[in-house]
């Protein structure tokens, strides 16, 4: 059952970036390029830490594959725009990355992790001061596709469910 959970988790995930990227494309939906490849960069390291450990992975596979087209998306439609903040979150990137290199895969699964719920809480903000019902649903579909990914882990270990925890709570927020 707990593949199962996973795959369903994942594909939910999947099938999220298609309205994400449609609203992008069609001007109704803004977001920021710059953050976007910073959010793919700390998931392609927790996915990578999180291999290493032969945890549950895929739901991250899907988020990598999904963000990387986001990217392309907000190119296209040329929303892009460095801040302070994603400088910010570049250092995060760059201190997970150390975590690994000086410690190991379950510490940087934990740093990753961390550093994409603190790099999301701009999104919060924004989505609290201006709320869209499209994005609002999307999130909502992404609480689901991180709780079924949770239920889908086979251990109550880092690499089997933190990551999809966290991100349910990010999502819900």
């Amino acid at each position: 059952m707990n593949t199962v959970f996973v795959w369903i988790g994942s594909l939910i995930a999947l099938s999220l970036y298609f309205p994400l990227m449609n609203g992008i494309v069609r001007g109704k939906i803004e977001q920021n390029f710059a953050t976007w490849i910073l959010w793919v960069a700390l998931d392609a390291i927790a996915l990578g830490s999180i291999l290493v450990q032969g945890g549950n992975y895929l739901l991250l596979v899907f988020y990598c594959l999904g963000g990387s087209a986001a990217c392309v998306s907000l190119l296209y439609t040329k929303q892009v725009r460095w801040t302070r903040f994603e400088t910010f979150v570049l250092g995060l990137v760059v201190i997970c990355l150390a975590v690994w290199a000086m410690s190991s895969s379950r510490w940087a699964t934990i740093a990753s992790t961390l550093a994409v719920v603190i790099s999301g809480v701009p999104q919060i903000k924004d989505s609290w001061l201006q709320p869209d019902k499209q994005t609002g649903y999307i999130y909502l579909g992404y609480v689901l596709a991180n709780g079924f990914s949770f239920l889908g882990g086979k251990t109550w270990t880092i690499e089997e469910r933190f990551y999809p925890g966290m991100c349910v709570l990010l999502c819900v927020a």
